[in-house]
């Protein structure tokens, strides 16, 4: 006897559950299989057992199934009780999921071996602890072998320096789930430092999220970035000195005015002591602004920047040559604070470059409108001059090395201002237009408020 549902498992009709003479000698096999198992069942002190066979539908199609016998009547001939179990889709299943698997290790034996041989430096890293670093990263850090690496805090290989921006970086992934790429100093195991500029990709390493940075030596490009910029700087203080010295000269008039009056005078009056006082320090923020821009920096130390006074030092210093140029620079912000992470000289070297830009493409009297606006995320510092303005064409070609629109010029000022902007995570924006002027727009990730200030 046979039920319907072995019929639809085999694919045979209905009618033939009647006859089962056809099924006799088509499933001839089986049944001497099951047979001999049920025969073995006595010998093994058993009632019942399952084995697994391989069955044929109807349509041809090979099911893996498994035959439980059940021994339920001996005498005079012996009655077996079969149950057949369809293993057929789970088989299926398991072996589509094997070769998934067999498919997954060779993506990572290929992922790792890519890693191994890659020219640039990975680092994998887990909460801020490495977990993996290529060949090429550990001979970046001057690493022995990998299990020097392994397990340090990524605190530990960027300098200190550069901790606040390190954890700026994560703070505004956590809000925009975006990370910009970045320069960083590090610490090698040898005790050299370097520079690096890197990108970051968050993965799923070993069932958890974790942080693949991918990292190239700059080293040599930075020294050069910083003899350029030095160089920069020296011409900028070069062509400010005719301005500086006619700046310093009408206080120092005033001075000697007012000393011969003292010295004349029987008596000294107050006032006079205050417009010295005054006039010295006027000449003391105009000195120093100019020995900021020229002294080498023998490290920049990024940190958190109100940007305001240092636009305000920047406007203070560069009046000076605008009134020579009969230039007057407004600026406009509101009084709240703006923060952001960065070197405080080097942004000034940005605003001076703009600035001074503004003032060579401007022939004659006019005004420069500097101001600050923000968003959520960024600082936005925008400078607008009066100026001859530039073809689309000009504007795309700014930043390259030794392109630039003036008679007398290299290039180089811009391509510098670039890559400060770059280094501290921002962006440049410039509209322009001939006859019309030109605005640049430098944007700056914002920051909160250092608590100690």
């Amino acid at each position: 006897m046979i039920n319907p549902a072995l019929c639809v498992l085999l694919g045979h009709p209905q009618h033939e559950i009647d006859s089962t003479a056809p099924l006799d000698h088509i499933y001839k096999d089986l049944l001497s299989d099951i047979q001999r198992f049920g025969e073995s069942l006595p010998n093994e002190r058993m009632t019942s057992g399952k084995f697994e066979s391989r069955l044929n539908h109807l349509s041809g199609r090979e099911l893996a199934v498994i035959v439980h016998v059940s021994l339920i009547r001996n005498e005079p001939l012996p009655h077996y009780l079969v149950q057949f179990e369809n293993r057929t889709s789970l088989l299926e299943i398991e072996t589509k999921l094997h070769s998934t698997e067999l498919a997954l290790i060779d993506i990572q034996n290929s992922y790792h071996e890519l890693l191994e041989k890659m020219p640039l430096a990975v680092l994998i890293t887990k909460k801020g602890v490495i977990q993996y670093a290529n060949p090429a990263a550990l001979q970046l850090v001057h690493a022995k072998d990998r299990s020097e690496a392994v397990g340090l805090s990524t605190n530990t290989i960027v300098d200190a320096s550069y901790h606040m921006a390190l954890e700026e970086r994560r703070r505004v992934y956590d809000v925009r789930k975006a990370l910009n790429p970045i320069i960083y100093m590090i610490n090698c195991m040898d005790g050299r430092q370097k520079y690096v500029e890197g990108f970051t990709l968050i993965i799923t390493y070993e069932g958890e999220h974790a942080a693949v940075g991918v990292f190239k030596d700059i080293t040599d490009q930075k020294q050069r970035e910083e003899h350029m910029m030095q160089s920069e700087k020296l011409t900028m203080a070069g062509q400010l000195a005719a301005g500086i010295a006619h700046e310093i000269r009408n206080p120092l008039t005033s001075i000697n005015g007012f000393m011969k009056l003292m010295r004349s005078s029987k008596r000294s009056s107050e006032t006079y002591f205050e417009i010295i006082e005054s006039e010295l320090k006027r000449i003391e923020l105009i000195v120093n602004e100019l020995l900021v821009l020229s002294k080498p920096q023998e490290k920049h130390v990024s940190k958190a920047i109100n940007v305001l006074p240092v636009l305000d030092q920047v406007i203070t210093l560069m009046n000076v040559q605008a009134a020579l140029k009969n230039i007057e620079i407004t600026f406009e912000s509101s009084d709240v604070s703006q923060w952001i992470v960065g070197e405080t000289n080097q942004l000034k070297q940005v605003f001076i470059n703009l600035l001074k830009n503004g003032m060579d493409a401007m022939d004659a009297s006019g005004t420069i409108r500097v101001s600050v606006d923000s968003t959520e995320q960024e600082v936005l510092i925008r400078v607008q001059d009066e100026g001859s303005g530039m073809t689309p064409e000009q504007v795309q070609k700014l930043g390259q090395p030794f392109f630039t629109t003036k008679e007398t010029g290299t290039g180089l000022g811009f391509m510098i201002t670039q890559n400060i902007i770059h280094n501290h995570g921002g962006a440049i924006q410039i509209e322009s237009e001939p006859g019309q002027g030109t605005a640049f727009t430098v944007k700056l990730p914002k920051t909160m408020k250092p608590e100690h200030t």
